[in-house]
């Protein structure tokens, strides 16, 4: 009893907290940062992207046109670098961009950072305004994400995303979500998304469960693939991913890892992994990224790494607290009242 009471004061805290984020502070910043102001303005719904024809601009961090891109795909290519930290979205973005070489002459600015936003399919932040503490919740009260995520763009589509370059990362990811100061903020790119929800599984008690269904584990395939798509056609360098759908939403974690293995790596099938460190000819290419995912919890973040296979680097951060992997708004019936922003 007393733990529930405790929860719901903890709740009611944070609902209060984001609330104040989301109408007094997160309009002034955006009123102060051009740069943050027009990442908002210029966020957008792609709906089932295809494949990229371009390969990042790393002086730049932008698109540029690559007329053999076509023929690299066609033959085998490096996989890209995948670590797996037991780490916040924020903290393993702003690693990646701290420990990133520095300007040079060839290249102008930093590398663009961008992150997985596992969202809620149904609203916009899912249940930032009633204190949930899910990741996206989380990146929505530390971060100007939340008005780039417009109504008009929900309910979000089965394959694709709303892509939002420039967030501007103002508060701290822990649990006290500090104000930052000016010099220490940093911007990323972010792409949200929605997982399946609550799909119908096999496996007895005690078992590793799986999908029932072929056709959810090839719809996970292809949200995968279009998160990917997103980031490399905007010119995305570094991909913070995570755990996806494997809170509240009920996917198995060895069904995600599988999927993600999969996608980034080429494989055709669970197990089947390419050889002499190549993706085989054929698959499409991430080659030139650097893939980290950031799962706080430690026990799934290395059930995480054993399914995904041994491709994946482990580097284990400690962390004290934070979020739970994905969005638990959807609990309620999907024709819940949406929380009010009034205080």
């Amino acid at each position: 009893m007393k733990r529930a009471i405790r929860n719901t004061q903890a709740r009611n805290t944070r609902s209060k907290a984001a609330k104040d984020v989301i109408i007094r502070e997160i309009p002034a910043i955006l009123k102060a940062n051009a740069r943050a102001r027009r990442g908002v303005e210029a966020a957008e719904l792609i709906v089932d992207p295809p494949p990229s024809p371009a390969q990042p601009n790393a002086s730049a961090g932008h698109q540029q046109e690559n007329a053999s891109s076509a023929s690299a795909n066609a033959a085998a290519t490096s996989p890209p670098r995948i670590t797996l930290r037991i780490t916040d979205t924020l903290e393993a973005a702003y690693r990646l961009l701290t420990t990133a070489d520095p300007p040079t002459s060839h290249r102008h600015r930093p590398p663009r950072v961008g992150v997985l936003n596992m969202a809620s399919p149904l609203r916009p932040g899912g249940g930032v305004l009633s204190g949930a503490a899910s990741q996206e919740e989380w990146l929505c009260a530390r971060t100007t994400l939340y008005p780039s995520l417009k109504e008009e763009f929900y309910r979000l589509p089965e394959v694709g995303a709303i892509y939002t370059p420039d967030v501007l990362v103002f508060r701290s990811w822990d649990d006290a979500a500090t104000e930052m100061a000016k010099a220490d903020r940093f911007l990323v790119d972010v792409v949200s998304a929605g997982m399946l929800r609550f799909p119908d599984l096999d496996g007895d008690d005690g078992e590793e469960k799986v999908y029932a269904e072929q056709k959810d584990r090839e719809l996970v395939v292809r949200k995968m693939r279009a998160v990917m798509r997103i980031m490399r056609g905007k010119g995305v360098e570094k991909v913070v991913l995570g755990a996806w759908g494997c809170g509240a939403y009920g996917n198995p974690v060895g069904e995600i890892a599988a999927a993600w293995s999969k996608v980034l790596l080429g494989r055709k099938a669970k197990g089947n992994r390419p050889t002499g460190g190549r993706i085989a000819a054929g698959s499409e290419s991430w080659e030139g990224l650097e893939v980290v995912f950031a799962i706080k919890d430690a026990k799934l973040a290395r059930k995480f790494a054993t399914a995904f296979g041994p491709e994946i680097e482990l580097d284990e951060v400690k962390v004290s607290s934070g979020h739970s992997e994905d969005s638990t708004e959807e609990l309620e019936d999907e024709d819940g009242d949406e929380p009010s922003l009034e205080t």
